[in-house]
């Protein structure tokens, strides 16, 4: 009988490393928390440039200019820049093109400026020969000045990219190299065909377009050394077409850069 009291009345002995399995489970927490914090922190630069371009098209009052150097200008792939440049990213309307519109009179330009532009097209058609880069490369003296265009498939873009490719990265370059010794303004102008986006981080031709001509314009500043004062960059979608966009053919001729050399004075860009 005695011994089945002491049984009974024994105190239970306490687990003194209970605690642990409390500090286990938050230790576990913790950990998973910064998972999440660190791969929410992981930016997706493509993304994040159309929720850019989104925002700016929601509150912009003007959503044809992007001023300053931290819009449109870091779209590609967030490129770093510097300077007042301005950048333009220019709705689809339907309106006269260009192309004939400036080639129409080239002879409204004067004598001198028309020798100058000249001069600068013959030392560029030279150097993108020498470097055997003038596979889909176009130049023309036009009213508003000389004109050098470039086809973007598969030398400027990848498709549905705003990213330059070695190609062109090397055609712009050289470019650059010609254009370091003058002082003319220089307006890159970005176009694509009329068909429609689907997939990928742009959302509309006219965004691609910009985004495209950003990067070529940052390129010149920032690689090549032009200084930003002399540059600006519009995206024109597929507003401005030279050839119907009917047939493949047609639509790749669509697709393009335009370097446009201004006449020097001008008050452009």
């Amino acid at each position: 009988m005695k011994s089945r009291l002491a049984e009974v009345e024994e105190p239970e002995v306490e687990n003194s490393e209970r605690w642990l399995l409390t500090y286990a489970d938050m230790i576990t927490l913790l950990l998973a928390l910064f998972i999440v914090l660190f791969a929410v922190s992981t930016i997706n630069t493509k993304k994040f440039e159309a929720l850019a371009l989104g925002f700016k098209q929601s509150f912009s009052p003007n959503p044809g200019v992007l001023p300053s150097s931290n819009g449109v200008e870091q779209y590609d792939s967030l490129t770093p820049t510097a300077g007042p440049r301005q950048v333009q990213q220019t709705p689809s309307v339907s309106k006269p093109s260009k192309q004939a519109a400036a080639t129409a009179s080239p002879s409204a330009l004067s004598a001198s400026a028309e020798a100058q532009l000249a001069d600068v097209d013959q030392k560029i058609t030279k150097a993108i020969a020498a470097k055997n880069l003038q596979a889909g490369l176009t130049t023309s003296v036009q009213t508003r000045g000389l004109v050098v265009q470039v086809l973007t498939d598969e030398v400027f873009f990848a498709s549905d990219s705003g990213t330059l490719e070695p190609q062109g990265e090397a055609i712009v370059d050289t470019i650059a190299s010609v254009l370091d010794s003058t002082s003319n303004g220089i307006d890159v102008e970005g176009y694509t065909d009329n068909q429609p986006i689907t997939g990928g981080p742009y959302v509309t031709n006219e965004e691609l377009s910009a985004v495209r001509a950003a990067a070529v314009a940052s390129r010149l500043e920032t690689t090549d050394g032009i200084a930003p004062n002399r540059l600006a960059a519009t995206g024109f979608g597929d507003s401005d077409p030279v050839a119907p966009n009917d047939t493949p053919a047609d639509r790749a001729l669509n697709r393009r850069i335009d370097f446009v050399i201004l006449t020097q004075g001008s008050n452009q860009p």
